[in-house]
């Protein structure tokens, strides 16, 4: 794993996957939603130079399809943490199961320390909350406690921004591998992007994980490349890169 974006990248890099918050953010920061423009600006060379840009993410389906529109990424798109793929239009659901039972119980048990996320109304699979009276960690451990004594099974985490919870068959590497397939790319020339130890899921697509500067110490440890700079412009810097190694 090397600092320097050039050493590590492939020969050919046909696609790239980026997750959003944390990562097309200006920052990795709790309640700091800005898009990168210079991010932005960076996508829409990659598309325009032939590179289709992916979006993976926690959010909901309807606010990664809003996003991509006004950025100008092809697709598809990966929702709910590898749930849902979004492709032009059409909606494939990846996971079996949900965790909307456990979502209402802890909307119950832990009223006024987590704040339901404002698009779980429109979620079908993986609900997010926002720590409000607890740090993330103590939040954590609080929603765990309680899925536990019920005996509900999901996963649970936290991505940085919000505490997710999914069915046990969710995975980011899932809904990639899925997304891939319906773009025609092989993964071994896509670079995936991210911020969050959830984003570590994206490897196991087969693409080549790249964790921005200011992620998580355990993505960084497990990535192929970590990209200089933070968030936005640790994703400028690295389709930079790409598109010089075209010349």
């Amino acid at each position: 794993m090397a600092e320097a974006v050039r050493i590590e990248l492939p020969a050919r890099v046909c696609g790239l996957a980026l997750d959003i918050d944390g990562t097309l953010t200006e920052k990795k920061r709790l309640g700091e939603f800005n898009i990168s423009l210079e991010a932005v600006e960076a996508v829409r060379r990659a598309e325009a130079a032939g590179i289709p840009v992916m979006l993976v993410t926690g959010n909901s389906v309807y606010v990664v399809a809003g996003v991509a529109r006004y950025i100008g990424a092809s697709g598809p798109h990966v929702a709910e943490n590898g749930c849902i793929v979004y492709d032009n239009g059409t909606i494939y659901r990846v996971c079996r199961d949900t965790a909307r039972r456990a979502a209402r119980l802890i909307e119950e048990e832990l009223a006024g320390v987590l704040k339901p996320s404002w698009q779980n109304p429109c979620r079908l699979h993986d609900y997010a909350f926002i720590p409000k009276l607890l740090e993330p960690g103590e939040a954590l451990e609080a929603v765990k406690r309680v899925l536990s004594s019920r005996g509900i099974n999901v996963k649970v985490g936290f991505s940085g921004y919000a505490i997710h919870l999914r069915p046990v068959d969710a995975s980011k590497g899932r809904g990639l591998k899925l997304a891939l397939k319906l773009r025609g790319l092989e993964p071994d020339c896509v670079v995936a992007v991210g911020d969050s130890v959830i984003d570590l899921e994206m490897k196991d697509a087969g693409v080549i994980l790249a964790a921005v500067g200011n992620a998580d110490e355990k993505l960084k440890k497990n990535a192929d490349i970590v990209l200089p700079g933070e968030s936005g412009r640790s994703v400028k810097a690295l389709i930079d890169a790409i598109l010089s190694n075209r010349g």
